[in-house]
């Protein structure tokens, strides 16, 4: 926001101050004035405790000033500016009476914080705290649990700053004309930060601070489970414009920009950087994409060929390598990720220098998971800056729309269509909006475009596949020849079994040479399983499994472990599965994250449906689990920070939704025993 995050590495500082006794403001044969005559508060100062080390686990310096006069009142708020605190937290009565005057003397706004001496006055009118604090150079939030607090959230001289503008902020306990009782807004508070503290309110790592809206809905949810009826007053935001506000410091941030720059990528875009498994690509060089070397030579220099346009279809079964094909594709040409992780267009190129596609402008990419036309067109347009229709268009786009406006650019653009089989309606994205791109025509005579469809293979998509395949552009990756597959998938698993420490060792080159040839044999002996189970996901997860079993000894063992590996999906996840502490719980926080559509699941989602298939599950051990188990799956943020959960494959979340995925793990075969014979 602004310059407000601009100096994140200055101390963090709260001040807090709270008043549970007032004296008695009038003689005992006098009538008492309006705000005269303060009950005490008992439970202020145990809160107040509670709320200093809160605020302490967040890393804040925090000054707590007990039962301070008007005076003391008036002294620390004309210090925050020198004191440069961040957070103002105040726990009191609250009055929006005038000493003497009358209730016309109040004005709409006016909430004075009641001091120790019982007399409200010049310096506790917190609503003008607020509205001084918008004029200092450091943004301040206010925290206000006094009755009526909602007035200091709802200042008319604010009201018309942009949120990136803004200096001042509220988080009320109440509303402008409601009372608050008994510390339990800041109870809730200092919960919240309690929890922000141990798990940041499961916040993304690529996020420094947790979002205004998820702490504010954190408070208010604390508070309705309590029973209260109060109601959170707060500053008015954008949700629609995130806005990282620089008051709760996010403890799971990793402070990697790479990170931070890929989430701005538009989300059809970054989910191939998602598929490629490279949103942390500098550690995480095992599951780096490897081979169809010749897959790739052959499209990246079709999609750079301004001359020519026209249709490419990639299919094969789950598993089979279509979408980290097509990833290494993207992240090789599409300029917003080459702005945002270059290393990634780097590190493929080095490995294959004809097979990485050349920046280019005009590329545009949809994955399309659960996303529907609409969505997909607004998408593109954006993607290739096409024009809107008339000043000020409103409309959505269509595909005529669409159609007429890419014929017109001056050069051939380029689409990679990834996970069409995964859309919304699968059928209607094909007949609406690929077929029709397909036959349109530049004013020369050319295709309108170049189109690179991944999907699998099914009956809904013959249309597709039949054109292609009648134009000879049918990239079948099951129908290659078994050399060259059984190549790939060596290659593939070399590189894993080198980064694991039981055969990263130099005596153990021939161990995982041996296991890596041998596996890959096994997945390509028989052509029929190859097409029903991706021969790369099975080896992928058989590496993950190779992680919690013993190395070989020596060459023989590895070529018995090698031809022990499950050639289908259930088996090697089953077999997994078999090997993890806490199998039952994973397993049913395996299933719920199946279920997640679009970017995912936050964790109280998972938690919440997974305990249903497990009732030993809870948000403690999800946490946990979703953690130590990250090789199964993928992640996004929501719009208020949180990170979202999905599977890192379609093909683990059909097979955990249909199967009884509850079922103990029976083996149908030996478990896997690296000494040579079976357990």
């Amino acid at each position: 926001m602004g310059d407000a995050t601009a100096d994140a590495a200055a101390p963090l500082r709260a001040l807090l101050m709270g008043v549970s006794r007032f004296a008695p403001a009038v003689a005992e044969d006098e009538e008492p004035m309006p705000g005269q005559g303060w009950d005490d508060l008992p439970f202020v100062l145990p809160v107040l405790a509670r709320l200093e080390q809160a605020y302490q686990k967040l890393a804040y310096e925090v000054r707590a000033v007990r039962e301070p006069d008007r005076r003391a009142v008036r002294q620390h708020w004309t210090a925050v500016d020198e004191e440069q605190y961040g957070i103002v937290h105040v726990v009191s009565h609250g009055t929006t009476a005038v000493a003497g005057r009358g209730r016309t003397a109040e004005g709409s706004e006016r909430l004075s914080m009641v001091p120790s001496c019982g007399n409200p006055g010049f310096g506790t009118d917190v609503s003008l705290w607020v509205q001084e604090a918008n004029s200092l150079a450091h943004p301040v939030l206010f925290v206000v649990d006094l009755c009526r607090a909602g007035r200091a959230a709802r200042v008319a001289q604010l009201a018309q700053i942009p949120d990136d503008q803004l200096h001042a902020w509220v988080i009320a306990a109440t509303g402008p004309d409601r009372a608050a009782y008994d510390g339990a807004f800041s109870t809730a508070v200092a919960e919240v930060l309690e929890e922000m503290a141990d798990n940041g309110l499961d916040t993304s790592p690529s996020l420094r601070f947790v979002r205004w809206d998820k702490v504010t809905s954190s408070i208010q949810n604390r508070l309705s489970a309590t029973g209260s009826r109060q109601k959170v007053h707060s500053t008015k935001v954008d949700t629609s414009q995130p806005l990282e506000l620089p008051f709760f410091p996010n403890p799971n941030w990793t402070g990697d920009p790479r990170l931070e720059r890929l989430q701005t990528v538009d989300a059809p875009v970054r989910a191939f950087v998602a598929d490629l498994g490279a949103e942390h690509f500098m550690d995480r060089v095992r599951d780096h994409f490897v081979g169809r070397r010749r897959q790739l030579a052959h499209l990246a220099p079709w999609l750079d060929d301004a001359t020519i346009g026209g249709l490419r279809v990639v299919t094969g079964a789950p598993g089979s390598g279509k979408s980290a094909l097509l990833g290494a594709l993207v992240c090789t040409g599409h300029e917003e990720i080459i702005r945002a992780a270059p290393d990634i267009r780097r590190h493929l190129a080095a490995q294959q220098p004809d097979g990485v596609a050349s920046p280019n402008p005009m590329l545009a990419a949809i994955h399309a998971r659960n996303r529907e036309l609409d969505a997909v067109l607004t998408s593109l347009a954006a993607q290739w800056g096409l024009p809107a229709r008339g000043a000020g268009r409103t409309e959505p786009w269509t595909v005529p729309d669409l159609i007429e406006a890419i014929v017109a650019l001056p050069a051939v653009p380029v689409l990679v269509f990834d996970a069409l089989d995964e859309a919304d309606d699968p059928a209607d994205l094909m007949q609406r909006l690929l077929l029709p791109l397909t036959e349109a025509l530049r004013p020369d005579g050319r295709p309108c475009l170049r189109l690179l469809v991944g999907t699998r293979r099914g009956t809904r998509f013959q249309p597709l596949l039949e054109l292609a395949a009648a134009q000879q552009t049918l990239l079948d990756l099951d129908d290659v020849p078994d050399g060259e597959l059984r190549a790939d998938l060596a290659e593939h698993l070399s590189l894993r079994l080198a980064e694991l420490p039981s055969y990263s060792a130099a005596p153990q080159r021939p161990v995982r040479t041996a296991l890596a040839r041998t596996v890959a044999a096994k997945l390509t002996r028989n052509a029929g399983t190859v097409r029903d189970w991706g021969p790369f996901l099975v080896a992928r997860i058989f590496g993950r499994a190779l992680e919690t079993l013993p190395a070989p000894a020596d060459v023989a063992a590895a070529e018995h472990l090698g031809a022990s590996v499950p050639v289908t999906l259930p088996g090697v996840l089953e077999l997994d599965l078999s090997l993890q502490p806490q199998r039952a719980r994973l397993r049913a926080v395996l299933a719920a994250v199946a279920w997640a559509k679009g970017e995912g699941f936050p964790t109280e989602a998972v938690a919440a449906v997974a305990a249903e298939f497990d009732p030993d599950v809870n948000d403690g051990n999800v946490r946990q689990l979703l953690e130590a188990n990250r090789f199964y799956l993928r992640t996004g943020v929501e719009s208020d920070g949180s990170t979202l959960y999905r599977l890192f494959h379609q093909g683990l979340a059909d097979y955990l939704q249909v199967e009884s995925y509850l079922r103990p793990y029976t083996p149908t075969h030996p478990r896997p025993d690296s000494s040579g014979g079976p357990e």
